[in-house]
């Protein structure tokens, strides 16, 4: 099991693509520290985007197609699953890297 992972569904709801890597680049944890602490301030179009643009950094080759059948729920987990590991690092807690 990867550490993060992305399923893309099918008009029947069944997995039709899975995403997955253990790897996320230092880049995508510094925009998600700039991102958490503005995103309230955001439309929930702009909220969408930068999400959306964090799991295609992490997932090469998710198409904004693709994104669009993924569950809104996998999308969030691992958004801020990457935002607590952030925060973590953050708080100077290097057993998360």
């Amino acid at each position: 099991m990867a550490k993060f992972e992305l399923p893309i569904y099918g008009e029947d709801d069944e997995i039709i693509k899975q995403y997955a890597t253990n790897v996320c680049p230092w880049g995508v944890f510094v925009r998600a520290a700039e991102a958490s602490q503005t995103l309230k301030k955001k439309d929930m179009t702009e909220q969408f985007n930068i999400i959306g643009g964090f799991l295609q950094t992490i997932f090469i080759g998710l198409t904004s197609e693709e994104l669009e059948r993924a569950d809104y729920e996998d999308v969030m987990n691992t958004f801020n699953q990457i935002v607590s590991i952030g925060d973590n690092i953050k708080a100077g807690n290097g057993k998360n890297v």
